[in-house]
């Protein structure tokens, strides 16, 4: 894949997330309204590329997260637990959501979270104005890469 195809679709997968707050996979590109009918069209060789593309972007993503609290700790989790990000990742994709191991891999992430969202509690405790907001933000983090989360029983 040439950079000027990586660089179109990393900006349709940007736009895709601002106007739905979390990052498409590949069957939410195939189904966009305007660029479906071009990603349904590639072959498996380009559907690839096309996935190399959000896994490096997530990657990037991620890696810039260094500027809030709730940021630098989901990137913590991101390097801690690189297999549970990936596998419940793939999870969150629509038609995975009923399988039984979205529940099981989603309980482990959820315990994950719940241990983020206490530190940042703790570090916000002493500023209880903004701990509400802190932890909002940090929760819009994680349904940006599991938009499937409230899923989880």
């Amino acid at each position: 894949m040439q950079q000027a195809e990586i660089d179109q679709i990393t900006n349709i997968i940007v736009n895709f997330e601002e106007k739905r707050a979390f990052v498409p996979y590949f069957s939410d590109l195939a189904n966009h309204e305007t660029f479906g009918p071009i990603f349904k069209n590639l072959d498996e060789g380009q559907k690839k590329g096309v996935e190399e593309v959000i896994k490096n972007y997530i990657t990037g993503k991620i890696e810039g997260m260094t500027k809030t609290k709730g940021g630098q700790l989901f990137k913590r989790f991101f390097e801690a637990f690189p297999d549970l990000f990936r596998e419940f990742r793939t999870l969150n994709e629509e038609h995975l959501t009923q399988a039984p191991e979205f529940q099981k891999l989603g309980k482990q992430v959820e315990q994950e979270m719940f241990k983020l969202e206490w530190i940042l509690t703790e570090k916000m405790f002493n500023q209880e104005k903004g701990l509400d907001k802190v932890v909002g933000s940090f929760y819009n983090i994680v349904y940006t890469f599991f938009p499937k989360y409230s899923l989880i029983e």
